[in-house]
């Protein structure tokens, strides 16, 4: 048995109305297998009336989506959502994530400079002040 991927779990929760048996088919995966997760997951698979929801417009659309989700190559760096950013090949968080990291080493490189700077001025702060009591 293949592991549950969050884009499934998402799917699962959105898709629940429609019941046990249509996610089965649409996820490929035995009813009994969907009826654990939805449990674990704290989703309801009662299929709901037509007053709340149209379920053969949506049953298409819905299913049609989640297989997309499914099929969809999953983020290299955390392997948890599809890739979504197609210049870096990432879903959205980790490509965030990786702006964020590349953005706090310049700061560091940054600081480091500075600090260098300071420790250079010290230095010849001292020199020159070492130098003025020494004498000529």
């Amino acid at each position: 048995m293949r592991p549950w991927t969050t884009s499934e779990e998402d799917a699962l929760r959105h898709l629940a109305h429609l019941g046990a048996r249509a996610l089965a088919e649409a996820f490929d995966r035995p009813m009994r297998s969907i009826e654990n997760k939805a449990q674990r997951l704290g989703v309801s698979l009662r299929r709901r009336g037509s007053e709340y929801i149209s379920s053969t417009a949506c049953s298409e659309a819905g299913l049609r989506r989640a297989r997309e989700l499914m099929a969809a190559p999953l983020c290299p760096a955390c392997a948890k959502r599809p890739i979504s950013v197609r210049k870096t090949g990432l879903c959205w968080f980790c490509h965030l994530e990786a702006l964020r990291l590349v953005h706090e080493e310049q700061i560091a490189r940054i600081d480091g400079q500075r600090a260098l700077w300071a420790a250079r001025s010290k230095l010849r702060r001292r020199r020159s002040a070492v130098a003025s009591r020494v004498g000529p």
